[in-house]
């Protein structure tokens, strides 16, 4: 898995900055939809840091781990939660610069046609199949812990077992009774399995801000729909001032001279 951990924070872009500040002088409609569309995207980041950061400490105190069948199990689990990690890591990557990218479009599509650009920012927003990439990767992210649960399981059984022969020998030797049961698991064994389950909740509860995300995205696509565009605004205040024209009455037709005043 790359080293690297997810890049700047979405909500620190300059282009995201610039814009959100745009929207809030203008009051912008849809601004509270591209407010939370960018506040989930900040949760899933937060999220895969922390999952990053427990991956690294697992790795690291599995290298102090002697050679053998456990470590070379867990390490084999260890790719596999990093392979999951690094697809997630690379697709909310692409999400956070498809957002920045589309905020510098309609920064300048601002400068060229003013604020009332900010009036249709969803139609810059190409970002709907950069958010079901990330729902993907946190499908695959989970499947990936699936598989390493199902290492674990297989490792404890064979280390329970192993360990009852071992306890059974002894006590054979001093004339007591074999046990039946086996003990329970190595504590590192335990640990990633914890480790598991809990990167398995990180990936489903970025799948569930994907799916808030994109709802917000439609209601910011909703509210631009109902904002009329610049062209039918002006045909509709035409229509108006041939009304006003239509309903004014004709102003009176002046005689030309002055009627005799009898006199």
């Amino acid at each position: 898995m790359s080293k690297r951990a997810v890049s700047r924070p979405l909500r620190n872009d300059p282009a995201v900055r610039e814009l959100l500040a745009l929207m809030r002088e203008h009051n912008t409609p849809g601004q509270e939809e591209f407010l939370a569309v960018l506040r989930e995207v900040g949760r899933m980041e937060q999220q895969l840091s922390s999952a990053v950061e427990e991956l690294a400490a697992m790795r690291k105190e599995l290298t102090q781990v002697r050679d053998g069948p456990v470590k070379r199990t867990l390490t084999k689990v260890i790719h596999g939660l990093e392979r999951g990690v690094s697809a997630l890591t690379e697709h909310l990557n692409a999400l956070k610069l498809s957002i920045a990218d589309s905020c510098k479009q309609a920064l300048t599509a601002v400068r060229e046609r003013g604020a009332s650009a900010l009036t249709h920012i969803s139609q810059f927003l190409h970002i709907r199949s950069a958010l079901e990439a990330v729902s993907w990767a946190s499908d695959f992210a989970m499947a990936q812990c699936e598989k390493s649960m199902v290492h674990l399981r297989e490792l404890t059984d064979t280390y329970r077992e192993a360990g009852r022969h071992l306890k059974n020998a002894g006590r054979v030797m001093v004339g007591l009774e074999p046990l039946m049961e086996s003990g329970g698991p190595g504590r590192l064994i335990r640990t990633m399995e914890s480790l598991c389950e809990k990167e398995k909740g990180v990936y489903a509860f970025i799948k569930q801000r994907t799916d808030r995300a994109s709802a917000a995205l439609s209601r910011l696509e909703q509210a631009a729909q109902r904002q009329p565009s610049i062209r039918d605004t002006m045909r509709e205040l035409n229509k108006k001032i041939d009304r006003e024209q239509a309903e004014r009455p004709a102003p009176a037709v002046e005689r030309e001279g002055r009627e005799p005043d009898g006199r």
